[in-house]
């Protein structure tokens, strides 16, 4: 029986079809169940925020300790620092850091889509508790991030509503205005 030539077919092969087959395996093969994603967003809002950020380099760890603890705050979750009235702006810079790094990274342990909503409930609650942008994202694009954010349907309660919150405070849709970090 004689031997397939693989390489041969490829090359004989119409381009149309290439094509045809490359554009199949573009989009990433989805990896998780809507209802996954939900426990896996519920855990890492419960999650040690010292934990997950405590892998930066020791100076940015040691940071990180003083700001989680800062004037008795003792933040310990991403959940309770997304829901406080005065998070520190730099906690917030570090977890949208981490998130991003996760978000990228191939070998992270974190679904790219958990790791885009901590990102943007990162950038929300600097908007909304503090009144700062953290990121230079434009209004059209940070728009388009939080409103996917929130129409996911394992993002609920009061992650929810600092997202409305955020929408509701960036300028209206085509009205120009463009904030910088």
């Amino acid at each position: 029986m004689p031997e397939f030539d693989s390489a041969g077919s490829v090359f004989h092969s119409r381009p149309q079809h290439l094509a045809a087959l490359l554009a199949e395996r573009a989009e990433p093969a989805r990896l998780w169940r809507v209802e996954e994603l939900g426990a896996i967003f519920r855990h890492q809002l419960s999650a040690p925020v010292m934990v997950d950020l405590g892998g930066f380099d020791p100076a940015t760890a040691l940071r990180l300790r003083h700001l989680s603890e800062a004037q008795g705050l003792v933040l310990k979750s991403f959940g309770e620092l997304f829901r406080h009235p005065a998070p520190p702006l730099e906690l917030l810079q570090l977890t949208k850091d981490f998130a991003k790094l996760n978000r990228d990274h191939p070998e992270s342990c974190l679904p790219p889509e958990i790791a885009l909503a901590l990102y943007y409930l990162a950038i929300a609650a600097a908007w909304v508790r503090l009144g700062k942008r953290i990121t230079q994202l434009p209004d059209a694009e940070l728009r388009r991030g939080l409103a996917w954010t929130r129409g996911q349907s394992w993002v609920e309660g009061e992650t929810r509503e600092l997202l409305d919150a955020a929408l509701a405070g960036l300028p209206a849709a085509g009205g120009g205005t463009e904030a910088k970090a």
